[in-house]
C-alpha cells in the first residue's frame, strides 16, 4: 500500500494494456511523457508519494473541504485519499489530460479503493487544462504538473480560476526540471511577474542537493 497504508496498491498499468489503444501503447512504451499527446499519466512519479506522505503527517490539510480536484491525477491517488480518510468523503474531481488513463488506471484505481463508500460524490474529467470544465475548490492536490514553462502557465490559470478564496493548493514538486523550464524558483517568479494575488511557501523539502523535491502550499493573498 501507500500513504501510510490508506490507499491500496495500484492497478497495474501491465494489467490494462489489453484496454488501451494501440497508438496509446507505443507512446507509453517509447516515452514517459510527450507534451500535448501523454502527459505521463500511467506513471506514479516520485512528488505523489511525497504528498501523500505530507497529508498523512498533516491530517488537518483536508478539514473542512467539501470540493477537492486531483489536478493531473494519473492513478487517482491523491484524490482517493481524501476520500478514505475524511468523514463525510469531500466530491472529488478527478482530472487528466488523457482519457485513457482515466478510464483504464484512475478510474480502476479509484473503484479498487473505495467501492464500500455510500456517500461519494466523484467526477472523472480528461482534458487539457487551457480547455477542460472544471469547479471551484476548498483544495487542489498535484504532483508533477510544474516541469515546463507551459505548464506552468496552465497550472496558474486554474488556480486563479478555481481556488476557493479560502482555498489551498498543495503542488508537489522536482525543484528544478532541467532543460524545460520548470520547477519552483520559475514558478514563484511567474506568479510574482503576472501580479496574480497568490501566496506561494514552501512546506516541504526532501533536503536533498541537485534533484531536491519540494512540495508547494499555494493560497490567495486577501485584501486588506
Amino acid at each position: 500500500g501507500v500513504g501510510g497504508g490508506v490507499v491500496e496498491a495500484v492497478v497495474s498499468t501491465q494489467s490494462t494494456g489489453k484496454n488501451i489503444d494501440h497508438s496509446m501503447q507505443n507512446i507509453t512504451a517509447s516515452s514517459d511523457l510527450i507534451p500535448r499527446v501523454y502527459e505521463g499519466g500511467f506513471e506514479v512519479w516520485e512528488c505523489t508519494i511525497d504528498l501523500l506522505k505530507y497529508l498523512l503527517s498533516n491530517p488537518h490539510t483536508l478539514d473542512h473541504a467539501t470540493m477537492v480536484c486531483d489536478l493531473g491525477c494519473g492513478a487517482g491517488l491523491l484524490g482517493i485519499y481524501a476520500m478514505l480518510t475524511s468523514s463525510p468523503p469531500p466530491t472529488v474531481h478527478f482530472q487528466d489530460f488523457n482519457s485513457e488513463v482515466i478510464k483504464n488506471f484512475t478510474m480502476l484505481n479509484y473503484h479498487k479503493n473505495c467501492s464500500t463508500l455510500t456517500e461519494a460524490n466523484v467526477r472523472f474529467t480528461a482534458g487539457d487544462w487551457s480547455s477542460v470544465k472544471l469547479d471551484h475548490y476548498d483544495v487542489i492536490l498535484s504532483a508533477e504538473t510544474i516541469y515546463s514553462v507551459e505548464s506552468q502557465r496552465k497550472v496558474l490559470r486554474v488556480l486563479q480560476a478555481h481556488l476557493k478564496e479560502d482555498g489551498a493548493a498543495f503542488i508537489a514538486t522536482k525543484r528544478h526540471y532541467f532543460g524545460v523550464g520548470g520547477g519552483v524558483v520559475d514558478f514563484k517568479q511567474l506568479i510574482s511577474d503576472n501580479d496574480a494575488k497568490l501566496k506561494c511557501e514552501v512546506v516541504w523539502t526532501s533536503g536533498q542537493v541537485g534533484l531536491a523535491r519540494d512540495i508547494l502550499k499555494i493560497t490567495r493573498v486577501t485584501s486588506p
